[in-house]
């Protein structure tokens, strides 16, 4: 299972993953509502982040969101029970 995010110019601004409302449920059974989840951003190295449902967002980086502006989706998958983020 994998779920596309648009990126927007907020996510850009501040270095968030975030997602919309009609998407909580999709995000959440990936997460497994779990409060914390080891994340891999660009095949880098995993880092464990807090995920905040209440404002459906997630921090990974301003320098990460810069080396990746030109693109337009955050692709979330699972992998060996990490969170694989990518870029479209």
């Amino acid at each position: 299972m994998s779920i596309k995010i648009e990126i927007k110019k907020r996510n850009k601004d501040y270095g968030l993953l975030s997602w919309s409302k009609e998407q909580d449920f999709e995000v959440m059974t990936l997460f497994n509502k779990s409060d914390y989840l080891t994340f891999v951003v660009d095949n880098g190295k995993p880092k464990r982040k807090k995920i905040s449902y209440k404002y459906r967002r997630i921090s990974i980086g301003k320098k990460t969101m810069e080396n990746n502006s030109k693109s337009k989706l955050f692709v979330l998958s699972k992998s060996n029970g990490n969170i694989k983020v990518s870029f479209e």
